[in-house]
């Protein structure tokens, strides 16, 4: 098959575009001049947000599917970049339904469980979204864009994204371990909840909805349901560090500038139903990262 992937320098894209390239022919793409992990994969530099590139492209390769990885991610940023973040994470989103639509070509677009209020996680497929910052309401205007799109295409929530990547400056693993390794000490939240989500799990799981032409609303999240804390906890248990110089705070002590979801997270019973995929736990994917992910 031919797929195109947007955002595939970021930590999903690159394990999507690593691990589809090996039996697909695959046009990663992405704002930089080249792929930051392999010259050997087809690569072209690609503004999601010109919508002129962006129907260029797909009529130039003309993909039986399209993994959607690109997205403006910074929950603080978008309630000051509310026009970057808009154009960024639905603008984009509405080129490509209509670029993919008139081909039949399969959508896979990445969602989040910030379109939940975090109230009462983890949540299900059928559960009521109420989105409580301005990232979480650019992700489910996009999600409503695809369902009136009349498209080919599965929209795939997950939360909590960790993994090696050559890209390590954002990643909460990255930053627990080379913090602990310095005999630093680091202030983690404990009121915020989810089911931390191994990027490679769910390349895997991508994979399988490409190979299958599943279309549908998926939850995908990790095995363990718990806090940033003792996410951090199990890093540093893992990775062989100090846990006593993790300590725990609340999210109003970090005086973070958007509103979090405390319990927020995914219920992932349908897709392991549907498409008998693996739900990996923390410590298991945290091993292989150890051995090198």
């Amino acid at each position: 098959m031919k797929i195109i992937i947007t955002g595939a320098n970021g930590l999903l894209g690159e394990k999507c575009t690593l691990m589809l390239s090996r039996q697909h022919e695959v046009l990663a793409t992405d704002l930089q001049e080249k792929l930051a992990y392999s010259e050997s994969i087809y690569y072209s530099e690609l503004d999601m947000t010109n919508r002129d590139q962006v129907f260029g492209k797909i009529r130039e390769f003309h993909p039986d599917a399209v993994v959607n990885c690109a997205a403006y991610t910074s929950v603080d940023g978008a309630e000051d970049e509310r026009d970057l973040a808009w154009h960024t994470n639905v603008e984009t989103v509405g080129y490509l339904v209509a670029a993919l639509a008139p081909m039949g070509a399969h959508l896979i677009h990445i969602s989040t469980d910030y379109v939940f209020d975090g109230t009462s996680g983890p949540y299900r497929e059928t559960d009521i979204t109420k989105p409580v910052n301005y990232y979480g309401e650019t992700k489910l205007a996009s999600e409503e864009l695809i369902a009136k799109g009349q498209l080919h295409a599965t929209l795939l929530r997950t939360n909590v994204l960790f993994g090696n990547s050559v890209n390590q400056e954002s990643s909460f693993v990255h930053w627990v371990i080379e913090k602990l390794r310095k005999r630093e000490k680091i202030k983690v939240v404990n009121d915020q909840f989810g089911n931390p989500t191994w990027a490679r799990g769910l390349a895997e799981t991508i994979a399988k909805i490409i190979e299958t032409g599943t279309p549908g609303l998926y939850h995908y999240g990790g095995d363990n349901y718990i806090n940033r804390f003792e996410f951090a906890l199990e890093i540093a248990a893992v990775f062989e560090l100090d846990p006593t110089l993790i300590l725990p705070c609340t999210t109003r002590a970090l005086g973070q500038k958007a509103e979090r979801p405390f319990k927020a997270g995914l219920v992932s019973e349908k897709i392991k139903s549907d498409l008998n995929v693996k739900i990996y736990g923390i410590k298991e994917a945290l091993t292989v990262m150890k051995g090198s992910d």
